[in-house]
């Protein structure tokens, strides 16, 4: 199961699904409001135990007993709580750069978070190309990867950034991370400067952490596409297990 970040969609994969697909059957799941995935009727939806919920669901319907999954940026913080709360369905976990995940706690307790930010909804011009999360503002993705992010990333609605970005905040799980059974490989894009002190943060913490270190920003599997490919197809096949 592959899970994109926050404004982002299912074309956050687009170069990795050839790859990835030749020796598994991928199941790509887009957020709440985001892509093709409607919003909510109930908003409790938005939560941690809502969208385990759903990815059991989705796991359910497909009969699948065990599977790998992968998570980008915001789905990353909530593939490691999938993870936690089902590790008899997980047999490998991926994710990448995440500062809601990884970020280091403050005093008062919360993190700094892909969605942290003054809330623009009290702005009457509201423009989401104007939060830093669009991906309007990437540098290094292929043009027709960026054209189809910006596009899915226009689409999504006020209520659908606003109810999402709020369950940022409550992603963090590095301090969970001793309990997770899953073996796990996180994909270090080194371009995105922010995320390197939360890393080494995380790694005095666990010093036996898998990492793997690529010449990219935070969407590493665009950047580095070829090498993330090849690190994840290598840590599925060291970890595969029946199902």
């Amino acid at each position: 199961m592959l899970l994109h970040g926050f404004m982002s969609s299912n074309a956050q994969w687009s170069l990795n699904v050839e790859a990835l697909s030749r020796d598994y059957f991928l199941v790509l799941v887009e957020l709440w409001g985001h892509g093709e995935s409607p919003l909510p009727e109930d908003l409790n939806s938005y939560s941690i135990a809502g969208y385990v919920a759903e990815f059991e669901r989705i796991r359910a319907a497909l009969n699948v007993k065990c599977w790998g999954l992968i998570g980008q940026s915001y789905g990353a913080g909530l593939m490691v709580h999938y993870a936690l709360s089902k590790p008899s369905r997980c047999n490998a976990l991926v994710v990448t750069n995440s500062r809601s995940a990884f970020g280091q706690l403050s005093e008062q307790g919360s993190t700094e978070t892909e969605s942290d930010q003054q809330d623009p909804f009290d702005h009457p011009e509201f423009d989401s190309r104007q939060l830093p999360y669009h991906p309007i503002h990437s540098r290094r993705f292929p043009a027709h990867v960026k054209t189809a992010l910006v596009e899915s990333a226009d689409a999504i609605t006020k209520a659908a950034i606003r109810d999402g970005g709020r369950l940022g905040v409550e992603l963090n799980c590095i301090e969970l991370l001793g309990k997770l059974d899953t073996p796990f490989l996180l994909t270090n894009g080194i371009y995105e400067k922010s995320f390197q002190p939360e890393l080494e943060h995380l790694l005095s913490l666990y010093p036996e952490l898998g990492i793997i270190n690529l010449e990219g920003g935070h969407s590493v599997n665009i950047e580095a596409a070829d090498g993330f490919n090849r690190a994840v197809l290598k840590f599925l096949i060291e970890n595969q297990q029946s199902v």
